[in-house]
């Protein structure tokens, strides 16, 4: 990936390095590559990294990196957004989102990569994860640059929940700790000695005992939403971790198989030059299906 950088009037005097490592917020190995490839060049001369800058030089640097350990594999797409640097994309309840040691293929990564790769991108790195029942918006970036620059860029992730329960009031938020149940379990627990996790609720609709809501994350712990709801008296529908005997026959009774969750929406800072980028995915079907919810 080519990357053009003119420096501003706050540049004058300081060092390529510092441009690099601050401002574009290249990481150690990064600049290491950039040096040993003689990949970067001011004003289209090939300097070192010690060489500083005046106002209105032309950085122009050139980033490689090693493609996934995971194959290309050709699939049906969702695009949500998509940029030089970045891709949003719709997933699909029931698909795993990432390659792991046990499988190697079928997941949405392996989609992204060969469309990203289709298009000239150097990478595939998810920058947000959702469970394989989860479904909604997920971000990959196409680079690794782009990927480290989202490190703290994420600004609100929103979820739709389809519930068995009602809530007593119409919105609120829901400050428990969260860890696991025991060392090796993969299922957590709200406890005193967990790590800190809020979320706050927003009912949409209600309808024969079940209800939908809006919920906002604060803190990204594993399975915080489903810990969560079900620690209210809320479990999803179609969630078999956490759902109670009357949850799950419920589910079982509507045809629910996996857990009711979807990211609708993500907002964050554009990992190029800090501007608000706001990505939805569509009301899924799936959910239509118990609620009245069109907006």
């Amino acid at each position: 990936m080519e990357f053009r950088y003119v420096a501003a009037d706050a540049d004058k005097g300081r060092s390529l390095n510092s441009i690099l490592r601050d401002t574009l917020r290249l990481s150690t190995t990064q600049i290491r590559r950039l040096k040993a490839a003689d990949a970067l060049r001011l004003n289209g001369a090939c300097v070192r990294v010690t060489c500083t800058v005046q106002p209105g030089d032309l950085v122009t640097l050139t980033l490689t990196e090693p493609s996934p350990s995971f194959p290309p594999e050709e699939g049906p797409l969702s695009v949500l957004y998509e940029d030089e640097h970045l891709l949003a994309v719709d997933k699909p309840r029931g698909l795993i989102l990432h390659p792991t040691h046990s499988r190697f293929t079928g997941t949405l990564a392996n989609r992204a990569w060969a469309y990203i790769r289709s298009v000239g991108g150097d990478g595939c790195h998810a920058v947000n994860r959702l469970d394989r029942d989860t479904g909604g918006v997920v971000l990959f970036a196409k680079n690794a640059w782009a990927c480290s620059r989202m490190a703290g860029a994420v600004e609100e992730k929103l979820y739709l929940a389809a519930v068995c329960g009602v809530p007593e009031t119409s919105e609120g938020s829901i400050d428990l700790p969260i860890r696991r149940a025991s060392e090796r379990d993969m299922k957590r627990i709200c406890a005193p000695d967990g790590q800190a996790a809020r979320t706050d609720w927003r009912l949409l609709d209600k309808r024969e005992g079940l209800s939908l809501l809006e919920l906002r994350l604060h803190t990204g712990r594993t399975h915080q939403i489903r810990v969560h709801c079900a620690a209210m008296g809320w479990p999803l529908l179609g969630d078999r971790l956490y759902g109670t005997a009357a949850s799950l026959a419920r589910s079982e009774a509507l045809g629910e198989k996996l857990q009711a969750l979807w990211c609708r929406r993500m907002r964050f800072r554009h990992p190029l030059d800090g501007a608000p980028v706001s990505v939805s995915a569509p009301v899924s079907a799936e959910i239509l299906r118990f609620f009245d919810f069109s907006s």
